[in-house]
């Protein structure tokens, strides 16, 4: 009789590549959105240009306020011989530099969003949370806080920067703590919803360019271009445009369509939330 010999089973099949977790730091079976929302932070600082680029955009806030107060002691000598002088300012002065920032936090935000599309990441966030809604408010949530504290955090800064150069000088500047608080939360508030609305913008198209390009100009240079069509319609829709909108608090350029300071933040806050809610929807409804 012929014996059979049994051999030993081999497991070369199953040794090949590392689970997902150990390529992106997220279990395969979620945690909850708490650990959603940790696995979004831990690939948002191992993204280097996203927390060098949003810590450089903090110290510049802080940069140019202190610039501006420096020009107050020393001023040019191209002014206007004609101007008066500058002998008093407020802290609004010092924080307007947050409405160009924010557009740089977008670009950020953006990156965020698209870069896990081009690596291919997204399949493993999504297998890790398979129903993909979370994912998305866990982003939003990451870049919203990050915004906000960022935001927050190098306008105070600014302004308390501005009042040590200016203190012993003949420039009025007295600080109004009520005012800091209410500018240093409007200013993290500005960049962090500017911030959610680009990273939505960015899951929906998934492409960096487009992803950047379209949030660059419609926080800067469309609303510009469009007011100055002069048509009163078209001006109206202006004033609610987001960035538009959500300036208010923090410059002293009247809104065209009549908004005040917190009415227009809640403009922003609106478009924040239509934003992640159609990305939601989207990514829902279609392949990673």
């Amino acid at each position: 009789m012929r014996k059979h010999i049994a051999y030993p089973m081999t497991t070369t099949q199953t040794q090949g590549a590392p689970p997902p977790s150990s390529l992106v730091g997220v279990p395969v079976r979620s945690g909850g959105f708490l650990a959603t929302i940790n696995a979004e932070i831990t690939k948002f600082f191992t993204l280097k240009t996203g927390p060098i680029t949003t810590a450089v955009l903090g110290v510049f806030i802080v940069l140019a306020a202190l610039l501006s107060s420096l020009s107050l002691l020393s001023p040019s000598g191209n002014q206007n011989p004609n101007a008066e002088p500058i002998t008093s300012v407020t802290e609004l002065r010092f924080v307007d530099t947050v409405l160009w920032m924010a557009i740089v936090f977008a670009v950020v935000a953006v990156l965020f969003a698209t870069t896990e599309f081009s690596s291919g990441q997204i399949q493993l966030s999504f297998l890790a949370t398979p129903k993909r809604v979370p994912v998305v408010l866990a982003k939003s949530v990451v870049i919203g806080v990050l915004g906000l504290l960022v935001g927050a955090t190098a306008s105070t800064l600014a302004m308390f920067v501005a009042f040590a150069v200016l203190y012993t000088s003949d420039v009025t500047y007295e600080i109004d703590l009520p005012e800091v608080a209410t500018l240093a939360a409007a200013s993290g508030l500005f960049m962090g919803l500017i911030g959610i609305i680009s990273l939505a913008f960015g899951l929906l198209v998934k492409n960096v360019i487009a992803g950047i390009a379209v949030p660059v100009l419609l926080f800067s240079i469309l609303p510009s271009i469009l007011e100055s069509i002069g048509n009163d319609v078209v001006t109206t829709i202006v004033g609610y445009l987001p960035s538009v909108a959500g300036r208010v608090v923090l410059t002293t350029f009247p809104n065209p369509a009549d908004l005040e300071a917190w009415p227009g933040m809640a403009v922003l806050s609106g478009w924040a939330v239509v934003m992640v809610a159609l990305a939601s929807i989207v990514l829902r409804r279609r392949d990673a």
